[in-house]
Protein backbone atom coordinates (compact mmCIF):
# COMPACT_ATOMS: atom_id res chain seq x y z
CA UNK A 1 0.00 0.00 0.00
CA UNK A 2 1.52 3.56 -0.85
CA UNK A 3 0.91 6.42 1.03
CA UNK A 4 1.17 10.09 -0.03
CA UNK A 5 0.83 13.18 2.74
CA UNK A 6 -1.35 16.37 1.28
CA UNK A 7 -0.72 19.24 3.27
CA UNK A 8 -3.90 21.59 3.15
CA UNK A 9 -4.64 24.62 4.89
CA UNK A 10 -7.62 24.38 7.03
CA UNK A 11 -11.00 25.77 5.18
CA UNK A 12 -14.36 27.45 6.68
CA UNK A 13 -16.17 23.98 7.18
CA UNK A 14 -17.35 22.97 10.50
CA UNK A 15 -15.23 19.45 10.93
CA UNK A 16 -17.72 16.62 11.64
CA UNK A 17 -15.47 13.74 12.83
CA UNK A 18 -15.45 13.54 16.39
CA UNK A 19 -18.99 15.28 16.56
CA UNK A 20 -22.43 13.87 17.28
CA UNK A 21 -22.97 11.68 14.03
CA UNK A 22 -26.62 12.61 13.66
CA UNK A 23 -27.44 15.12 10.27
CA UNK A 24 -23.82 14.70 8.93
CA UNK A 25 -25.44 13.18 5.34
CA UNK A 26 -28.13 16.21 5.55
CA UNK A 27 -27.81 17.84 2.05
CA UNK A 28 -25.37 15.27 0.47
CA UNK A 29 -26.26 13.98 -2.93
CA UNK A 30 -23.80 11.22 -3.66
CA UNK A 31 -23.40 10.09 -7.93
CA UNK A 32 -25.82 8.29 -9.09
CA UNK A 33 -24.90 4.24 -8.34
CA UNK A 34 -22.65 5.06 -5.15
CA UNK A 35 -23.26 4.95 -1.17
CA UNK A 36 -21.56 7.00 1.59
CA UNK A 37 -21.83 5.17 4.97
CA UNK A 38 -20.74 6.72 8.62
CA UNK A 39 -19.45 5.47 11.35
CA UNK A 40 -19.96 5.94 14.58
CA UNK A 41 -18.13 5.54 18.33
CA UNK A 42 -19.83 6.88 21.25
CA UNK A 43 -22.45 8.25 19.16
CA UNK A 44 -19.48 10.64 17.48
CA UNK A 45 -18.52 10.39 13.93
CA UNK A 46 -16.22 8.37 13.04
CA UNK A 47 -15.52 7.86 9.48
CA UNK A 48 -17.27 7.88 6.46
CA UNK A 49 -17.23 5.47 3.39
CA UNK A 50 -17.88 5.77 0.05
CA UNK A 51 -18.03 3.02 -2.49
CA UNK A 52 -19.25 4.27 -5.68
CA UNK A 53 -17.33 5.43 -9.23
CA UNK A 54 -14.65 7.86 -9.25
CA UNK A 55 -15.88 11.40 -8.98
CA UNK A 56 -13.33 13.86 -7.71
CA UNK A 57 -15.14 16.68 -7.50
CA UNK A 58 -17.87 14.55 -4.60
CA UNK A 59 -14.79 12.62 -2.83
CA UNK A 60 -13.42 16.38 -2.27
CA UNK A 61 -16.42 17.64 -1.07
CA UNK A 62 -16.93 14.88 1.43
CA UNK A 63 -13.65 14.71 3.04
CA UNK A 64 -14.25 18.59 3.12
CA UNK A 65 -17.47 17.71 5.36
CA UNK A 66 -15.80 15.33 7.31
CA UNK A 67 -12.50 17.26 8.16
CA UNK A 68 -13.44 21.02 7.47
CA UNK A 69 -10.29 21.43 5.63
CA UNK A 70 -9.89 22.70 1.66
CA UNK A 71 -10.00 19.32 -0.07
CA UNK A 72 -11.56 19.41 -3.12
CA UNK A 73 -9.27 21.59 -5.36
CA UNK A 74 -5.85 19.28 -3.88
CA UNK A 75 -7.71 15.90 -3.55
CA UNK A 76 -8.89 16.71 -7.71
CA UNK A 77 -5.86 17.50 -8.93
CA UNK A 78 -3.89 14.68 -7.01
CA UNK A 79 -6.66 12.19 -9.10
CA UNK A 80 -6.55 13.60 -11.99
CA UNK A 81 -2.57 13.03 -11.62
CA UNK A 82 -2.18 9.55 -10.08
CA UNK A 83 -5.26 7.62 -10.18
CA UNK A 84 -4.75 6.28 -13.76
CA UNK A 85 -1.77 4.74 -12.79
CA UNK A 86 -2.50 3.51 -9.96
CA UNK A 87 -5.75 1.33 -10.77
CA UNK A 88 -6.46 -1.60 -8.62
CA UNK A 89 -4.14 -0.76 -6.26
CA UNK A 90 -4.83 0.61 -2.03
CA UNK A 91 -3.44 3.91 -1.53
CA UNK A 92 -3.49 6.15 1.88
CA UNK A 93 -3.63 9.93 2.03
CA UNK A 94 -2.22 12.09 5.09
CA UNK A 95 -5.06 15.22 4.66
CA UNK A 96 -3.09 17.65 6.54
CA UNK A 97 -1.77 16.24 10.40
CA UNK A 98 -4.34 14.68 11.60
CA UNK A 99 -6.61 12.93 9.15
CA UNK A 100 -6.57 9.85 6.61
CA UNK A 101 -7.94 8.91 3.18
CA UNK A 102 -7.66 5.35 2.31
CA UNK A 103 -8.85 4.72 -0.90
CA UNK A 104 -9.05 1.25 -2.98
CA UNK A 105 -8.70 2.31 -7.09
CA UNK A 106 -11.40 -0.40 -8.10
CA UNK A 107 -14.23 -0.16 -10.04
CA UNK A 108 -17.00 0.38 -8.00
CA UNK A 109 -13.91 2.95 -6.05
CA UNK A 110 -14.21 2.50 -2.26
CA UNK A 111 -12.79 5.25 -0.18
CA UNK A 112 -12.76 5.71 4.10
CA UNK A 113 -12.35 9.23 5.84
CA UNK A 114 -11.17 9.14 9.43
CA UNK A 115 -8.82 10.39 12.09
CA UNK A 116 -5.03 9.45 12.14
CA UNK A 117 -5.06 6.53 14.17
CA UNK A 118 -1.46 5.19 15.76
CA UNK A 119 -1.79 2.23 18.05
CA UNK A 120 -1.42 3.25 21.73
CA UNK A 121 1.19 0.51 22.15
CA UNK A 122 3.29 2.48 19.79
CA UNK A 123 2.91 5.80 21.80
CA UNK A 124 5.41 4.58 23.68
CA UNK A 125 5.50 4.94 27.58
CA UNK A 126 3.73 7.53 29.52
CA UNK A 127 5.76 8.48 32.61
CA UNK A 128 4.83 12.22 33.09
CA UNK A 129 1.12 12.11 33.98
CA UNK A 130 -1.53 13.94 35.43
CA UNK A 131 -4.64 11.70 36.44
CA UNK A 132 -5.25 8.14 36.96
CA UNK A 133 -8.44 7.03 34.75
CA UNK A 134 -9.87 8.16 31.77
CA UNK A 135 -8.44 8.24 27.99
CA UNK A 136 -4.68 9.52 27.77
CA UNK A 137 -4.18 12.98 25.59
CA UNK A 138 -0.54 12.76 25.04
CA UNK A 139 1.35 16.10 24.32
CA UNK A 140 4.69 15.76 22.34
CA UNK A 141 6.00 19.39 23.09
CA UNK A 142 9.24 21.81 23.30
CA UNK A 143 9.51 23.80 26.40
CA UNK A 144 10.79 26.69 24.02
CA UNK A 145 8.04 26.14 21.40
CA UNK A 146 5.90 29.20 21.41
CA UNK A 147 3.23 27.34 20.48
CA UNK A 148 3.87 24.86 23.33
CA UNK A 149 3.79 27.34 25.56
CA UNK A 150 0.21 28.77 24.58
CA UNK A 151 -1.01 25.43 25.02
CA UNK A 152 0.23 25.71 28.19
CA UNK A 153 -1.54 28.76 29.23
CA UNK A 154 -4.95 28.44 27.27
CA UNK A 155 -5.33 24.71 27.07
CA UNK A 156 -3.62 22.90 30.08
CA UNK A 157 -5.40 24.47 32.65
CA UNK A 158 -8.91 24.13 31.67
CA UNK A 159 -8.01 20.38 31.26
CA UNK A 160 -5.90 20.04 34.57
CA UNK A 161 -9.10 19.85 36.95
CA UNK A 162 -10.78 17.77 34.39
CA UNK A 163 -7.87 15.21 34.91
CA UNK A 164 -7.97 15.46 38.33
CA UNK A 165 -11.58 14.94 38.37
CA UNK A 166 -10.67 11.14 36.30
CA UNK A 167 -11.93 12.40 33.36
CA UNK A 168 -9.21 11.91 31.17
CA UNK A 169 -4.63 11.94 31.88
CA UNK A 170 -2.41 13.90 30.58
CA UNK A 171 0.91 12.99 29.51
CA UNK A 172 3.57 15.18 28.70
CA UNK A 173 6.27 13.99 25.73
CA UNK A 174 9.80 14.91 24.98
CA UNK A 175 9.77 16.35 21.45
CA UNK A 176 12.53 18.83 21.86
CA UNK A 177 13.59 20.58 18.20
CA UNK A 178 16.63 21.48 19.04
CA UNK A 179 17.42 22.08 15.31
CA UNK A 180 16.08 25.71 16.13
CA UNK A 181 15.24 25.93 19.94
CA UNK A 182 18.76 25.81 21.57
CA UNK A 183 17.40 25.35 25.02
CA UNK A 184 14.66 22.92 24.15
CA UNK A 185 17.19 19.92 25.37
CA UNK A 186 18.07 21.69 28.44
CA UNK A 187 15.05 22.25 29.47
CA UNK A 188 13.74 18.89 28.83
CA UNK A 189 16.87 17.67 30.89
CA UNK A 190 16.31 19.64 33.91
CA UNK A 191 12.29 18.76 33.83
CA UNK A 192 13.30 15.08 33.94
CA UNK A 193 15.33 16.03 36.63
CA UNK A 194 12.67 17.93 38.75
CA UNK A 195 10.18 15.13 38.03
CA UNK A 196 13.26 12.74 39.41
CA UNK A 197 12.32 14.92 42.92
CA UNK A 198 8.06 14.56 42.19
CA UNK A 199 8.32 18.07 40.87
CA UNK A 200 7.44 17.57 37.07
CA UNK A 201 4.66 19.30 36.09
CA UNK A 202 5.14 22.05 38.82
CA UNK A 203 9.16 22.91 37.03
CA UNK A 204 6.68 22.13 33.43
CA UNK A 205 4.40 24.96 34.43
CA UNK A 206 7.49 27.38 35.50
CA UNK A 207 9.42 26.32 32.05
CA UNK A 208 6.09 27.04 30.00
CA UNK A 209 6.19 30.50 31.17
CA UNK A 210 9.57 31.07 29.07
CA UNK A 211 11.87 30.67 32.21
CA UNK A 212 14.52 29.08 30.21
CA UNK A 213 18.42 29.17 31.10
CA UNK A 214 18.70 29.37 35.06
CA UNK A 215 17.85 25.67 35.81
CA UNK A 216 18.70 25.53 38.91
CA UNK A 217 17.92 28.69 40.35
CA UNK A 218 13.78 27.10 38.98
CA UNK A 219 14.68 24.02 41.33
CA UNK A 220 15.47 26.11 44.59
CA UNK A 221 12.26 28.18 43.14
CA UNK A 222 10.33 24.88 44.07
CA UNK A 223 12.75 24.02 47.05
CA UNK A 224 14.24 21.18 45.46
CA UNK A 225 17.47 19.78 46.41
CA UNK A 226 19.79 21.58 44.76
CA UNK A 227 23.15 19.26 44.75
CA UNK A 228 20.88 16.28 43.57
CA UNK A 229 19.43 18.56 40.87
CA UNK A 230 23.11 19.73 39.47
CA UNK A 231 24.25 16.05 39.58
CA UNK A 232 21.48 15.11 37.35
CA UNK A 233 21.62 17.50 34.55
CA UNK A 234 25.22 16.21 34.37
CA UNK A 235 23.75 12.70 33.91
CA UNK A 236 24.06 10.83 30.13
CA UNK A 237 21.06 8.82 31.32
CA UNK A 238 18.88 11.46 31.93
CA UNK A 239 19.62 12.95 28.26
CA UNK A 240 19.26 9.25 26.67
CA UNK A 241 15.35 9.18 28.07
CA UNK A 242 15.03 12.75 26.29
CA UNK A 243 15.76 11.93 23.10
CA UNK A 244 14.68 8.50 23.62
CA UNK A 245 11.65 9.91 23.26
CA UNK A 246 12.40 12.64 20.55
CA UNK A 247 13.78 9.80 18.48
CA UNK A 248 10.38 7.93 19.12
CA UNK A 249 8.33 11.27 17.75
CA UNK A 250 10.60 11.33 14.42
CA UNK A 251 9.90 7.65 14.25
CA UNK A 252 6.00 8.24 14.50
CA UNK A 253 6.31 11.06 11.74
CA UNK A 254 5.99 14.11 14.05
CA UNK A 255 6.75 17.16 12.10
CA UNK A 256 6.39 19.94 14.73
CA UNK A 257 4.87 20.80 17.98
CA UNK A 258 2.94 20.30 20.09
CA UNK A 259 1.44 17.14 18.20
CA UNK A 260 -1.10 16.17 20.80
CA UNK A 261 -3.09 12.69 20.72
CA UNK A 262 -6.09 11.34 22.27
CA UNK A 263 -6.12 8.19 23.12
CA UNK A 264 -4.57 6.37 19.24
CA UNK A 265 -6.66 9.47 17.57
CA UNK A 266 -4.28 12.51 16.65
CA UNK A 267 -6.04 16.16 17.55
CA UNK A 268 -6.24 18.28 14.50
CA UNK A 269 -6.54 21.35 16.39
CA UNK A 270 -5.32 21.32 20.06
CA UNK A 271 -5.73 24.87 20.84
CA UNK A 272 -9.72 24.05 20.01
CA UNK A 273 -10.68 22.81 23.93
CA UNK A 274 -14.05 21.97 21.94
CA UNK A 275 -12.69 19.91 19.97
CA UNK A 276 -10.13 18.08 22.45
CA UNK A 277 -13.26 17.27 24.26
CA UNK A 278 -15.18 15.98 21.27
CA UNK A 279 -11.68 13.64 20.67
CA UNK A 280 -12.29 13.02 24.55
CA UNK A 281 -15.61 11.28 23.79
CA UNK A 282 -14.72 9.80 21.16
CA UNK A 283 -11.42 8.28 22.64
CA UNK A 284 -13.85 6.85 25.20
Amino acid sequence: MRSWALLLLMGAALAQIGKPAEGFLQGILPPPGSQVQVEEKNRRLLAVGYTGPLDAAFLGRLAERATGMALAAPLGEWMAKNAGNLKGQRVSLILGEAFLLDLVLTEPLRARIGPREIQETALGEDRWVLGERGPMLRIFSDFQCPFCQRLAHEVLPQLKPRALKGELRISYRHFPLKEIHPQALPAAIAAECAGAQGAFWPYHDLLMQGRLGDYLGLARTLSLDPQAFAACLKDPQVAARVEAERALALRLGLRGTPSVFMGPYRVPDPFDLGRLLDYLTLAR
